[in-house]
């Protein structure tokens, strides 16, 4: 049995702190799920454990020793990873993109050899794809771009699994598929798994353990049901909720609550419609409910935490089915609910081909004249699984007007400046 030691880890970017005093133990066989609000340093404690990054204070052990002393190679051998950047080669096929992790293990011409081959067929039938084998990369749909970048990772045969949300894209059908292949594999490889996820309901029903963290500290640490507790979701994210177990899964499923507060909060003129999903919505709906800002949301899929979390602030939502594209019908009902809007704002979540007609309903908006506040944290080329059209999309909403700010702490600001230019008051 192997295991990972973090002591005392801290990271900065230049003058900007990403974690603080991060310290824990990891052993094999487990799925831990990395938890946390943007910018909470999820992606950052990836970097680090895959050696990509070095700490600034402390240090990382895997299997008793410290990573600072492992060449290239060997952090190849023991650390498979998966960003949300993907890869750089999208011309290339299937199978090739797929051996590249076999790199580690090849001689000095790079040549395969038979369990090189082997291995990679092993990882093609694990995820079920060789009936695309031979396809290039940028032909398949996002749920396959998906299962063939894990399928990279298991042919490279490493001990530890490193995820950077790899499913924040896929629609859920795809995330229940593709978490579940990861556990089960976790588990018959006794590999020790760290995903950072965006969902705490999905990491609730796959993870076995977590760490929950907020600007860059760690929050809590432990089995899920242990860490997903009201007490630690209000520290790390800023919003009630209640947490319950389902009767039926057995698994902790958490509930986004509209406190006895916000009832009594002076309701202001300015109305503004979110555009959201995945989780990214919920604490800016929280918040602007808190400063009395009329809000509407949409289109969200039902079973989307941000739909979830709509339902229950009592935010009039419009939503499609679970397992599907925005239909026209649903588009045209956001674009009227937009329409009876002051203000949109555009969070910053993953765009998929299920969801990019929500990037045509914010352009619509700026066509109709409405402000419209693009958060873009998380740049877009990072949430971007449409081959380029919602970066294109991007473009346009900059050339058309769109506020861009960095976090949604920037987003009331602009709310509480736009109303003293419209001469809108409470």
């Amino acid at each position: 049995m192997v295991n990972i030691e973090i002591e005392g880890v801290n990271f900065n970017y230049k003058s900007i702190k990403a974690l603080e005093s991060v310290t824990a133990k990891i052993e094999s066989g487990v799925f831990v799920g990395l938890l946390g609000p943007n910018g909470s340093g999820k992606t950052t404690l990836l970097k680090c454990l895959s050696g990509m990054l070095k700490p600034k204070v402390g240090s990382i052990f895997f299997d008793g020793k410290n990573l600072e002393i492992f060449s290239g190679s060997d952090l190849a051998k023991n650390f498979s990873v998966v960003f949300t950047d993907a890869i750089e080669t999208p011309q290339m096929e299937v199978f090739d993109i797929i051996a590249t992790a076999r790199h580690p293990w090849t001689g000095w011409l790079g040549s395969l050899s038979s369990k090189d081959i082997g291995s990679i067929n092993k990882a093609l039938e694990i995820l079920d794809i060789k009936d695309f084998v031979t396809r290039r990369f940028n032909e398949l749909s996002d749920g396959q771009k998906q299962k063939v970048l894990i399928a990279r990772a298991l042919a490279q045969e490493a001990r530890v699994l490193l995820l950077d949300e790899p499913v924040a894209h896929l629609d859920i059908r795809h995330q229940i598929e593709v978490l579940g292949l990861i556990k089960r594999i976790t588990k018959e490889r006794n590999l020790i798994t760290i995903g950072a996820l965006h969902d705490i309901n999905l990491a609730s029903l796959f993870c076995d353990s977590a760490i929950l963290l907020s600007e860059g500290k760690v929050i809590s640490i432990g089995p899920i049901d242990s860490v997903l507790t009201d007490e630690n979701i209000k520290r790390a994210f800023h919003i009630s909720t209640i947490v319950k177990k389902h009767p039926i899964t057995n698994s902790l499923y958490v509930v986004p609550l509209c406190t006895p507060e916000l009832k009594s909060v002076q309701p202001r003129a300015l109305k503004v419609h979110i555009i959201c999903g995945g989780g990214t919505g919920t604490s800016l709906m929280r918040a602007l409910l808190e400063h009395g800002y009329r809000i509407s949301a949409g289109v969200l899929n039902i079973l989307d935490t941000d739909y979830e979390a709509a339902c229950t602030l009592g935010i009039p939502v419009v939503s499609d089915a679970p397992f599907s594209s925005i239909s026209e019908e649903a588009h045209k009902a956001n674009l009227r609910m937009i329409e009876d809007s002051n203000v949109v704002v555009l969070s910053d979540t993953p765009f998929g081909r299920g969801n990019l007609r929500n990037l045509g309903a914010a352009i619509m908006a700026l066509e109709k004249g409405l402000v419209t506040i693009v958060v873009n944290g998380k740049p877009i080329q990072e949430r971007d699984f449409t081959g380029g059209y919602a970066q294109d999309s991007y473009i346009e909403l900059r050339k058309r007007g769109a506020i861009f700010v960095k976090s949604y702490d920037e987003v009331l600001p602009v709310l509480q400046e736009l109303e003293c230019k419209l001469g809108i008051h409470v």
